[in-house]
């Protein structure tokens, strides 16, 4: 449990570089005060952990599909996309205010948009409510990861894990944001031009998200579902019930667990050796090789001791869709000859690789007995 919590935390690290999550918290926090800058990175960081946690329980009833979760992104963009032009309008238009005032012997600076100030939490509300419907794109991918490395459903641990990882990038930023509030915007010169910096960055980042096919579901699925049936063996939306109907779909090959993932390993290098060479021929055989493989002679699960075995079967479904859903985006990547988004994605799918690995690698029964169960007639 604590490898499967401090892989959740990494992940949660990683997640929160993205450039649409730091520019949303720029955009809200310039200018405040030490306390709201707290307050909206940490707002962001708990909306984007509630949005996890409630689409992990949906999720574990409905079936919700990648280009309709796609939205969230989309929406997202446009948001960024207007914070940024609202910005430069206030900055081109004189309406970002400055007013500096002593209490106590120390001094006091206050900025707002327009002619009144106020001292309410909107911002605070305004990105914990962005931080959530940014956690809505591509969310899918992450919670059968997330819910995968314990072979059971998210539980309310991994969430807070999961905002503990963002929370310290975000608080990394916050702080920036911080020095840049109390040392550069002591004048209204400076403040021009730090708000309209902030301002382009904005607009860049959400036209970007907007322009860019693979920066949301809703444009790149269509590209992907042509290459479904050609690619795939089942279609995307097949969903198993069990992990006995995933291996009865399998064609049965005369071979060990352990050499079935000897071979999907070797798809992974296909996959990856094709992007570097730009080869779509290997990366293509490398999909398939993956997507298409055989079942072992034995149930996968008989490697387990019987205390595991219910979570590895869960393991075992969760994967399926996983790995399924991670390839029709390097192929969709591949359709578009986008090389790049195509690395991207054969990334996410070797930490997949890893993180099951990792989960799991210290619990098969020996070697010996695993050779004893194979000759037998599967149970």
């Amino acid at each position: 449990m604590e490898i499967a919590l401090l892989l959740i935390f990494w992940y949660g690290i990683l997640h929160a570089f993205g450039p649409d999550h730091l520019t949303a918290i720029a955009d809200f926090s310039i200018g405040k005060s030490k306390k709201k800058t707290l307050l909206i990175t940490i707002a962001f960081a708990f909306g984007h952990g509630a949005m996890l946690f409630i689409f992990a329980k949906l999720l574990e009833s409905f079936s919700i599909s990648e280009h309709l979760m796609g939205y969230g992104d989309f929406i997202s963009a446009l948001v960024i996309l207007g914070m940024g032009v609202f910005i430069l309008f206030m900055v081109f238009t004189n309406r970002i205010q400055l007013k500096i005032h002593t209490h106590n012997d120390k001094e006091h600076i206050h900025i707002w948009y327009g002619k009144a100030h106020s001292h309410d939490n909107s911002a605070t509300y305004s990105a914990f409510a962005i931080g959530a419907l940014m956690g809505i794109g591509g969310v899918r991918g992450m919670l059968v990861t997330l819910g995968a490395l314990e072979g059971q459903s998210v539980d309310l641990m991994m969430v807070l894990m999961f905002v503990l990882g963002v929370s310290v990038v975000f608080l990394a930023l916050g702080a920036i944001i911080l020095y840049i509030n109390q040392n550069l915007l002591n004048n209204i010169q400076n403040i021009r031009r730090v708000f309209a910096t902030v301002g382009v960055v904005s607009v860049v980042v959400g036209t970007s998200m907007l322009i860019t096919p693979h920066s949301h579901g809703v444009m790149i699925e269509p590209n992907i579902e042509e290459l479904e049936n050609h690619a795939h063996p089942h279609a995307q939306d097949v969903i198993f019930s069990s992990a006995d109907d995933l291996v009865k779909s399998k064609t049965k090959a005369d071979i060990t667990y352990a050499q079935m993932m000897a071979g999907m390993g070797e798809g992974l290098s296909m996959i990856q050796k094709g992007i570097l060479t730009q080869n779509k021929f290997l990366v293509e055989s490398g999909v398939y090789l993956i997507d298409s493989h055989p079942a072992p002679r034995h149930k996968p699960w008989s490697i387990m001791p019987k205390e595991d075995q219910k979570a590895f079967k869960q393991t075992l479904l969760s994967y399926d869709t996983l790995l399924h859903d991670t390839t029709s985006e390097i192929l969709g990547a591949l359709y578009l000859e986008d090389w790049i988004l195509a690395n991207e994605k054969a990334y996410e799918l070797s930490t997949h690789c890893m993180s099951c690995h990792a989960t799991w690698q210290t619990k098969p029964v020996h070697y010996k007995t695993i050779q004893q169960n194979t000759t037998k007639k599967d149970n």
